[in-house]
């Protein structure tokens, strides 16, 4: 009776942990953004996660998307920032396109998609620790890179 009261106690911790585990590790910057979009850049975000910045070689678009690894499964305020500086054409002067995912997420902020073919891109994200009262960590590439 021990024996089958552990096997179902252990089988049942197997079906609340996993669900859970699958989630967070199922979360790819390429499955968030899409068919065709590759990482060619990215930053820390402190220690709770990742801000990715994508490129779809295709139709010339950047993604860039904050995926939180620590404070997974709890709605945080996260956020991702894209920006891509655009040149000066057709008597338009230069200026800073900008994309922006910022609310309370569970595992992910974005995608967030602007077009770059040529142009230098900047991101950057955040994540809180908690829903009230809370702490941030940010990271990103600080300044435009990625030209092309």
């Amino acid at each position: 009776m021990i024996k089958s009261v552990l096997a179902a106690t252990l089988a049942l911790g197997g079906i609340l942990v996993a669900p859970a585990a699958a989630n967070a590790a199922g979360y790819t910057p390429e499955g968030i953004c899409g068919k065709g979009f590759a990482v060619v850049n990215r930053a820390p975000v402190g220690s709770w996660g990742t801000v990715y910045l994508l490129y779809n070689r295709r139709n010339g678009l950047n993604c860039a998307v904050t995926i939180k690894s620590k404070h997974t499964g709890v709605s945080t305020r996260t956020s991702v920032l894209l920006e891509v500086a655009r040149p000066f054409s057709n008597n338009t002067p230069p200026y800073i396109e900008r994309a922006s995912d910022d609310k309370r997420y569970k595992f992910y902020a974005g995608p967030v998609k602007l077009q770059g073919k040529g142009m230098c891109v900047r991101f950057s994200g955040a994540i809180a620790n908690r829903p009230t009262k809370a702490q941030f960590q940010r990271g990103g590439n600080g300044r435009f890179t990625n030209c092309g």
